[in-house]
């Protein structure tokens, strides 16, 4: 049975949709699905949370989606991209898949989303050559995805499965 390490933040612990997120939906596609996933998590947590596992190396393929809460905290696209950059080149999977984080709801009275959302296209942009350049890793652009919003930053259940189905072609690919 293929293992897959999920790692990342609300997003990947399946806040607000409790069992209707990704990682349970691949679960339920045949996988067997270790959820490193933590609400609030910033990249940096992410990198020292991945560290400590990455000694297990049992994992086949990692599904890495973080970076939403370093940009509303205020931190750089460029701190971001390299602690997701480490986790990237730390891991020794057959696949890599590293999701761009989904947009948020943008609202006049909360300027830090648009600086968010801004933030979230950087982050696209320092990772679109890296990729590419990687033989055993794959990029999935989650603004791209469809969703209905849960709280203005959480997206529902339809986008998870979306997100799904985007994760399932890379590893039947």
């Amino acid at each position: 049975m293929t293992k897959i390490i999920c790692l990342g933040d609300s997003f990947t612990q399946g806040y607000l949709v409790e069992d209707k997120n990704y990682t349970r939906f691949l679960e339920k596609a045949g996988f067997l699905v270790r959820n490193l996933g933590v609400n609030g998590s910033t990249t940096e947590e992410v990198l020292a949370r991945y560290k400590r596992f990455e000694r297990e190396k049992r994992e086949d393929i990692l599904v890495v989606f973080a970076g939403t809460n370093d940009f509303l905290n205020g931190v750089s696209a460029e701190f971001a991209y390299k602690n997701l950059k480490s986790i990237l080149d730390m891991s020794n999977v057959s696949k890599k898949i590293l999701i761009i984080p989904s947009y948020v709801e943008e609202e006049s009275i909360f300027p830090i989303y648009k600086m968010t959302n801004d933030k979230i296209d950087l982050l696209y942009e320092l990772f679109e050559e890296d990729i590419t350049n990687r033989k055993d890793s794959y990029m999935i652009d989650a603004r791209k995805i469809e969703g209905r919003f849960i709280d203005g930053i959480h997206l529902a259940s339809d986008f998870h499965e979306k997100l799904t189905e985007e994760i399932l072609r890379i590893i039947n690919d």
